[in-house]
């Protein structure tokens, strides 16, 4: 799946500097001290996304226009497990009425992206490694719903993967969150 050839022992220490970058945003994204601007005034979310990649999805607000994204996801192009998180900005983009149901926040981010080959291709063959690594930009909607404990969501994500070799990578779905 990923060239393991062009691997060097300093890519293996960014590799393991990369996952326990990604454990650490994780954590963070689930953190109590974060204050509510999800759907109804929530700090946390949980849902699915349904796209390239497809999974669940994890949202922690920490203020009105700063959140932690996470997607546990399976990744179709590259046959593989996926871990993103990403760290988004929100901006009132869409000025609605007071007495409207929804708020419509424009967001973009920046993110980490982490790639475990599912297929396990690594046991007989040398020249694949079951590990990439990378960063995106993500850019959505958010439909954050005043009357339900929602929040729909489109986005895009342009990005690169670094580890083990730079090549264009591209992410994008529709999800829906529940917020608690």
């Amino acid at each position: 799946m990923f060239d393991r050839n062009k691997r060097t022992s300093s890519t293996s220490s960014m590799v393991r500097a990369g996952i326990a970058t990604l454990a650490a945003l994780c954590a963070l994204s689930v953190s109590g001290s974060a204050w509510a601007q999800g759907a109804q005034g929530h700090t946390f979310g949980l849902g699915i996304i349904l796209g390239e990649p497809s999974g669940l999805t994890l949202k922690q607000w920490f203020n009105p226009s700063n959140a932690l994204d996470v997607h546990l996801a399976f990744d179709f192009t590259d046959d593989a497990l996926a871990v993103f998180s990403d760290y988004l900005f929100h901006f009132d983009a869409f000025r609605i009425s007071s007495g409207a149901g929804v708020d419509l926040p424009l967001y973009v981010g920046i993110g980490g992206k982490l790639l475990v080959d599912a297929n396990d291709n690594n046991k007989n063959n040398d020249k694949d490694t079951a590990v990439a690594l990378g960063a995106r930009v993500p850019i959505g909607l958010a439909v954050l719903l005043k009357k339900a404990p929602l929040e729909i969501f489109v986005e895009i994500a342009p990005g690169v993967l670094i580890i083990p070799r730079t090549t264009a990578d591209i992410d994008g779905g529709v999800g829906v969150r529940y917020y608690f």
